[in-house]
């Protein structure tokens, strides 16, 4: 099984909330953007962000340039059923990291 099967076969068979590293709020991780002090305008992605509930947390303080990138749709999918019609202003992608390329200084 490559890594894409195991990922989406996590994702379809296990509830968003009932994985290990399942967190109501990624508080260390907005702490650490806290910390940059970026703008609510800066570009921001969640590498392998899954159905991290990390993205609904940033929507909802008004960041405005959001990516959310994972190897599953089938975890994508999730994560944009959950956040609703605010899905429309985060940009979703499916790939592996190991081989996205992004526009130089996007993030």
């Amino acid at each position: 099984m490559d890594n894409k099967q195991h990922w989406e076969q996590v994702y379809t068979t296990k509830a968003s909330d009932s994985v290990s590293w399942f967190q109501e709020h990624a508080d260390q991780s907005l702490r650490l953007i806290h910390n940059t002090r970026l703008g609510k305008d800066a570009a921001i992605i969640d590498v392998g962000g899954g159905t991290s509930r990390l993205v609904d947390d940033l929507v909802a303080e008004g960041y405005t340039d959001l990516t959310v990138f994972d190897l599953s749709s089938t975890a994508l999918a999730v994560a944009r059923q959950r956040l609703g019609k605010h899905a429309d202003i985060v940009h979703w992608i499916e790939g592996d990291i190991t081989r996205a390329k992004f526009p130089m200084n996007r993030f």
